[in-house]
């Protein structure tokens, strides 16, 4: 056998000993995860386009759609929705065309938890394949770049990794995100997630989000084994939240303490079955995280 079949087979049988720990009522609170993980837009939602595509590139709320008209002339009120695009549609000119706009917008107190980190926007004629995500790559040519605080404010699809760490017997390992996060504070999260950003691979991705999220060193981080993805989307404070999450299982061994490098996490606890689903149905959990774990779960059953 493999060390990779082997591998994937150990990581299956310590899913198996969570969800076997599991009564009725408590997969019902991971199938309510994903069940809920896509919130249908708002009735009063702006699409808005670039030039010729044939589906929205992202989502307004309507006060958002007034200011974009109200400080760019560019952005034009069409039948179903706004259009815009930089006059040669190219990948270069619409990031630094949306470079300044999202900058103007943070100064002007619309966009707030600045980064100073790029993510990439692909289209959905692009990313997607009979409705599912593709696997961003270097394959694949983005229409362009932009901050990732702005994202919500114009509702674009953004992608994330998301990291479950699982113990032999079963048990998984939380964070509890840092009170200084912008959005869920203090939550209990995976042991290692983070965005996508630009020019990076979702294996890249991983490896460092664990090295810094959780102290995990890179030859354990690249023994998680990919477990297909969760998209969600839904209203929140500042717009629109669409997210592809790329799900990794991660073996955790018993004489492993993860251990947060970067500040962004407040402290790791390590959670039974019964312990995690509470936290799921007391909404301590952030939202990505309980889909992420209900996901690699129950593809188990």
């Amino acid at each position: 056998m493999s060390i990779g079949i082997k591998r994937t087979e150990v990581m299956k049988n310590c899913i198996q000993k969570f969800q076997s720990a599991l009564g009725d009522s408590e997969r019902q609170v991971l199938r309510q995860c994903l069940q809920h993980a896509l919130q249908p837009l708002p009735e009063d939602a702006m699409p808005w386009y670039l030039l010729d595509a044939h589906t929205p590139a992202g989502y307004l709320t309507p006060a958002h759609a007034e200011v974009l008209r109200s400080i760019r002339k560019d952005w034009k009120t069409v039948p179903h929705g706004l259009l815009w695009d930089a006059p040669d549609s190219s990948h270069a000119a619409r990031s630094a065309a949306l470079a300044q706009l999202a900058a103007e917008l943070r100064d002007l107190g619309h966009i707030t938890g600045w980064r100073n980190e790029k993510f990439s926007y692909w289209p959905d004629a692009v990313i997607l394949s009979e409705g599912q995500c593709r696997e961003p790559t270097a394959n694949l040519a983005p229409a362009f770049e932009m901050e990732r605080a702005a994202y919500r404010f114009f509702g674009l699809r953004s992608h994330a990794v998301h990291v479950n760490g699982f113990t032999q017997d079963g048990f998984l390992w939380c964070g509890r995100r840092s009170q200084s996060k912008p959005t869920d504070p203090g939550m209990l999260d995976n042991i290692a997630a983070g965005g996508l950003p630009a020019g990076e691979s979702l294996h890249t991705c991983g490896v460092r989000e664990m090295a810094e999220e959780a102290g995990i060193s890179e030859a354990l981080a690249l023994t998680a084994t990919p477990s297909g993805q969760v998209s969600t989307s839904r209203s929140v404070a500042r717009g629109w939240h669409h997210e592809t999450l790329w799900v990794y299982n991660l073996l955790v061994p018993a004489d492993v303490q993860p251990l947060n490098q970067d500040g962004e996490v407040a402290e790791f606890t390590l959670l039974s079955p019964q312990q995690v689903i509470q936290a799921i149905a007391a909404k301590a959990m952030t939202i990505d995280a309980s889909c992420v774990i209900a996901h690699a779960v129950l593809q188990q059953a």
